[in-house]
């Protein structure tokens, strides 16, 4: 490996990534992948990367990146790294957001009109020799025209509000930011406090990070505020619902379904209630990955390496 070249390194080792990694890697950079569970790779690599791409990073880990010029998110949940660390190291961090807001809305509406027209249930029945077409129809429902709340209105929850619109819904948002208005206007949006959005959608689907302000912000008491027969759905962060007490709020006949990507711990229990749940559609933190989101956050990393060594500064930066 050329010791001119930089060094970018990559702590996710999938096979898969590598490869992909491979085909859009500059000829002028060099790339390494290091499993963060093995000492001896976090000792030989971490040191020598001119650039780190990671999904969590220890302060003990940050502590021996001692030339490295950027840590970038492998996406858009920074709530794994040591920020306050890297500030101290003056080490800039930035965030890779290229075709995860598209990834994570498409999942968020897959959910959606799959609880709606029951489709996990529908589908075992039919593999069990089933039909019952009428009865099926009975309980579904038209996504159309419905209310959807969206808790965080940032780059993916701007993405949600634009399938909404699409779909014909109404579409009512809370956030901590300042509105934006001309986005709010385009797409008819209507800003409202937590439990107005509660009280008055039928889905419900969360775009927040995570902080001490958001861990457990949906728990029994939310869910007691939502529309009976309402759907929720969860691809933020796991730490932000209460799966005790949306598995309850579920067996008690209260919602008509949820969509969960995200889980506390990761991996959950197989034990998990919810999981075995014919209107609970569990996916594994899986809302933004697909191929072409793949390769295009790849291809902005070593864009974003680039623009370090060229003396500009990282786009998406966050510390």
């Amino acid at each position: 490996m050329s010791e001119q070249r930089p060094l970018v390194v990559w702590t996710t080792c999938h096979p898969w990534i590598q490869r992909v990694v491979d085909e859009v890697r500059p000829d002028h950079f060099d790339a390494a992948f290091c499993d963060l569970t093995d000492a001896d790779q976090v000792a030989e690599w971490l040191p020598k990367a001119d650039f780190l791409v990671c999904l969590t990073l220890t302060t003990e880990q940050a502590k021996l990146l001692k030339r490295c010029r950027l840590v970038m998110h492998n996406g858009v949940g920074y709530d794994g790294i040591d920020l306050d660390t890297l500030r101290a190291a003056g080490i800039p961090v930035a965030v890779t957001p290229a075709m995860t807001p598209e990834g994570v809305a498409e999942h968020v509406f897959m959910m959606v009109l799959a609880l709606s027209k029951q489709l996990p249930a529908v589908q075992d029945t039919m593999r069990s020799g089933g039909w019952g077409m009428l009865g099926w129809r009975e309980g579904s429902h038209n996504v159309a025209y419905k209310t959807m709340g969206i808790v965080g209105l940032g780059r993916i929850g701007k993405r949600v509000a634009h399938l909404a619109h699409a779909f014909g819904c109404r579409v009512l948002y809370t956030d901590i930011a300042d509105a934006d208005t001309q986005f709010d206007a385009r797409y008819g949006l209507e800003r409202v406090t937590l439990n107005e959005l509660l009280a008055e959608s039928d889905i419900v689907t969360m775009h927040v990070p995570l902080t001490d302000q958001t861990h457990r912000m949906i728990g029994a008491e939310q869910f007691e505020r939502m529309k009976p027969g309402a759907i929720y759905i969860n691809a933020s962060r796991g730490p932000v619902t209460d799966l005790s007490a949306l598995h309850d709020a579920i067996v008690s006949g209260h919602l008509f379904g949820a969509g969960v990507d995200v889980f506390d711990p990761e991996p959950p229990s197989p034990d998990l209630a919810l999981l075995n749940m014919p209107n609970v559609i569990c996916t594994p933190h899986i809302a933004s990955g697909t191929v072409e989101r793949q390769y295009a956050i790849n291809t902005a990393q070593f864009a974003n390496a680039q623009r370090v060594l060229d003396g500009l500064e990282p786009l998406d930066r966050i510390v």
